[in-house]
């Protein structure tokens, strides 16, 4: 009677033991995955901020930490290091990474602009508009959409590329070169142009073009880690469309809120199309950069290549298959 006594305690215990183990795996929460984001310190970056703040990585589990960069290009590098596992960049240097042969994975585009480039001038260097850049020194971020821009400018104004000096400067130098005189113009986008324009006083000059160039900026990761991640994706991809809608329902909040990332506050969100999608136009706009970039020797090779290729699709065919414009990969 004993022994038998025994075992049903023992049994009993067991039992007791299960259902605790059980009722504890059933409260335990799944840890967040982390994940971090090389974020290009602009306006334009907007709804990766508001994601951020507004707790939408968190609710989609993800915990995230964002790493700053001057330049999307700089943001792309440390996503190839493996330093970031995702980050905010324009096309401009995916197209130079797609000449490379790097594996880029572009996830989506979250804005668009033609307003995101401008030109700023030293006004007593007898700049009053695009014809008086002749002979002067252009600085540019050189690997950017700063670079193409600038090209494409000095040719829809008929200025020659071989009569204006470019200066190769870091974007957060530029402001200092312009205001000790070390340039006459620069090519620039915010935050710096804010900061640029406030040195330069009434001495500065703005010159803007809508016509000549379109922004995209994307969200990139790495092949391997999009193919392998497919969930960190999807769980990015929806923390950004909650913060697309957060914007358009609250655009003064989204405007205070990228002003304290970016450390400016002179900027119009309304200047940038805020969409999570992956368009054609984007596929059109990385094949006329690379055409331009083999017709200037800065490819590094002699043909176009195939840009869908770098271009990762079923995380937002998964979370929004209606945002996904593209023709079937060649």
């Amino acid at each position: 009677m004993t022994l038998r006594r025994t075992k049903v305690t023992a049994i009993i215990a067991f039992c007791l033991m299960a259902l605790a183990a059980l009722w504890a795996a059933r409260d335990r929460k799944p840890q967040p995955e982390k994940i971090t984001i090389g974020v290009a310190v602009q306006p334009v970056s907007a709804p990766v901020y508001i994601a951020y703040e507004k707790g939408f990585f968190k609710k989609e589990g993800l915990q995230v930490t964002m790493r700053n960069y001057w330049a999307g290009k700089d943001a792309l590098q440390a996503v190839m290091e493996e330093k970031a596992q995702f980050c905010t960049v324009a096309e401009t240097p995916i197209m130079f990474a797609g000449l490379k042969h790097e594996p880029i994975a572009v996830v989506a585009t979250i804005a668009d602009s033609r307003r995101y480039m401008k030109m700023i001038a030293r006004k007593d260097r007898g700049i009053a508009g695009p014809g008086e850049l002749r002979g002067k020194r252009i600085a540019v971020s050189l690997g950017t959409n700063a670079q193409y821009y600038l090209d494409v400018y000095l040719m829809f104004f008929g200025v020659p590329r071989s009569s204006v000096r470019v200066v190769p400067l870091a974007p957060e130098k530029i402001a200092d070169a312009l205001a000790q005189g070390g340039i006459d113009a620069a090519v620039s986008w915010e935050p710096h142009l804010e900061r640029q324009q406030n040195m330069l006083g009434v001495n500065g000059l703005v010159l803007e073009n809508e016509i000549i160039y379109e922004l995209y900026w994307n969200i990139a990761a790495r092949q391997d880690y999009a193919a392998t991640h497919a969930d960190a994706v999807k769980k990015l991809l929806r923390a950004l469309l909650r913060a697309q809608q957060y914007m358009e329902q609250h655009p003064q909040d989204a405007h205070d809120i990228t002003a304290r990332y970016v450390g400016v506050s002179q900027f119009d969100l309304a200047d940038f199309n805020f969409d999570v999608r992956l368009p054609q136009s984007l596929i059109l706009s990385l094949e006329e950069q690379a055409r331009w970039a083999v017709r200037s020797g800065l490819a590094g090779a002699d043909e176009v290549p195939n840009f869908l290729r770098l271009v990762y699709t079923s995380g937002l065919e998964s979370v929004a298959p209606d945002a996904v414009n593209l023709p079937v990969k060649r």
